[in-house]
């Protein structure tokens, strides 16, 4: 799918966490009237499309769909939002955009605190994310996300439904994302030979891009998780964990 390049997205995300800066204590007195909260409420956590029902024809239903189906409520989320972008025709723009806003949360800690505690005033937070995305002249689709989300009280699962949405994308486009912890660093070669035993797990012509993690808990070896629906423990430490199950068993 279509992405900004490194550069663009860095001045993105620069530009983001400068203009929070300059209207967060105008977010923290802003009045609750949100006039594109109806709006927002299209994007239905208990619809798997995010649009009422009957609201189109089969066909046209089928070809905003998800391309997988996953499972958990930050994937209901991000099946919505797949499906309201896919609509609007702006799905790699709202998928930027979205990283932008938590790409900016991890920079700023004061932005971070006000999107993601809990205790913290829901209206508050739909008011300073509407004047954020206006701001940062972002579509209509991800400011009416982010504000039902901010309403249903789901900013903090805001990375795991950006997770779900990267993985649905990737899949619109064959593409197979895997995350591979091992216990040390891998080399050029063992990557290599990573990529043919991952080959074995997903679809004939994907294209897999391999994400690497170093966990020395694994002692020896390697986990390998790919999507929501597949992981393989293949490290020394789940050896020794199986063992001291058996050894617990009664005789």
């Amino acid at each position: 799918f279509t992405r900004t390049t490194p550069r663009t997205g860095t001045m993105l995300r620069s530009t983001a966490t400068t203009l929070w800066r300059r209207m967060a204590p105008a977010a923290q007195q802003a009045m609750p009237a949100m006039a594109s909260v109806s709006f927002a409420r299209s994007f239905s956590a208990t619809s798997p499309s995010g649009v009422e029902e009957g609201a189109d024809t089969a066909a046209e239903a089928a070809k905003h769909a998800p391309p997988l189906r996953l499972f958990g409520l930050p994937a209901r989320y991000a099946s919505a939002l797949y499906t309201a972008s896919s609509k609007a025709g702006n799905l790699a723009q709202v998928q930027e955009e979205f990283r932008t806003v938590l790409d900016a949360a991890k920079m700023d800690a004061k932005f971070r605190d006000f999107l993601f505690d809990p205790t913290g005033s829901t209206t508050k937070k739909i008011a300073g994310l509407s004047e954020f995305c206006d701001a940062s002249n972002f579509t209509e689709t991800t400011k009416s996300f982010l504000t039902v989300v901010a309403e249903n009280g789901r900013l903090a699962q805001s990375e795991k439904i950006y997770e779900c949405l990267e993985e649905l994308t990737m899949a619109t486009n064959n593409v197979v994302k895997a995350l591979v912890t091992s216990a040390e660093p891998l080399s050029p070669e063992e990557l290599v030979k990573m990529q043919t035993y991952v080959k074995d797990f997903v679809a004939e012509g994907a294209t897999i891009v391999l994400e690497c993690k170093v966990d020395k808990k694994l002692l020896a070896g390697f986990t390998v998780g790919i999507g929501q629906s597949q992981y393989m423990d293949l490290s020394l430490l789940a050896r020794i964990r199986q063992v001291q199950r058996e050894l617990e068993k009664p005789l």
